[in-house]
C-alpha cells in the first residue's frame, strides 16, 4: 500500500534528480558557449592558430649586452622582445590544429588567465605571431582577450556570470 510518505519522497526525488540532470546540461552548454565565444573572437584576428599538445618557454634574458632567449628549450620568438620586457612573456608552441602556424608569442598574463597549460589546447588571433597581446587566447581552462571581443548578449551573460561567482565566493 503505497503511503502519502512514500509518494512524497518519491515526488521530492524526481525533482532532485530532474535539477541534477538539468545542471549538468547548463554547465556543458556553459562550456560550450565560452569556448564558441573564443572561436568568435580570434576569427575577427588576422593571425589565427589552433594547437594542440601545447608547449609553454617562458622568455629570459641573457649575455651582455642582455638579449632576450627561450634558451635551449626554443622559444624562437622571443629574440623579438627587448631585455626591459623580455620575463613578461613565453612562447607557446605545439601540434597545429588549425590555423596559420604551431607558434606564438604571449604574454605570461595572457596564458595565466585563459588558464592555458602544458600538455592542452588553444585557440587564439592576433596581428602576428609575436603580436598577440592585442589579440584573444582562449583554452579550456578560459579566454583572454574574448570579453572586448564579444556581442551585448555575451557581454551581459558575462557580467552575471561575474556577479553570480562573486556572490559564491563571497559565501565560502
Amino acid at each position: 500500500m503505497v503511503t502519502k510518505k512514500k509518494i512524497i519522497w518519491l515526488v521530492v526525488g524526481v525533482i532532485v534528480v530532474s535539477l541534477v540532470v538539468y545542471a549538468g546540461i547548463r554547465i556543458n552548454n556553459y562550456m560550450e558557449w565560452r569556448l564558441a565565444k573564443g572561436v568568435i573572437a580570434s576569427g575577427q584576428l588576422t593571425y589565427q592558430i589552433g594547437l594542440t599538445g601545447v608547449t609553454i618557454i617562458n622568455c629570459f634574458t641573457t649575455g651582455n649586452p642582455p638579449i632576450c632567449t627561450g634558451g635551449v628549450l626554443g622559444g624562437t620568438l622571443c629574440y623579438t622582445k627587448d631585455a626591459a620586457t623580455c620575463a613578461n612573456y613565453a612562447e607557446v608552441s605545439g601540434t597545429p590544429a588549425g590555423g596559420m602556424g604551431n607558434n606564438a608569442l604571449f604574454s605570461i598574463q595572457a596564458i595565466i588567465q585563459s588558464g592555458l597549460t602544458n600538455g592542452g589546447q588553444l585557440i587564439a588571433g592576433g596581428t602576428s605571431p609575436v603580436l598577440m597581446d592585442n589579440g584573444v587566447l582562449a583554452s579550456s581552462g578560459g579566454c583572454f582577450g574574448c570579453y572586448a571581443k564579444l556581442d551585448t548578449d555575451s557581454k551581459i551573460k558575462s557580467w552575471f556570470d561575474f556577479i553570480i561567482a562573486g556572490i559564491k565566493e563571497s559565501k565560502k
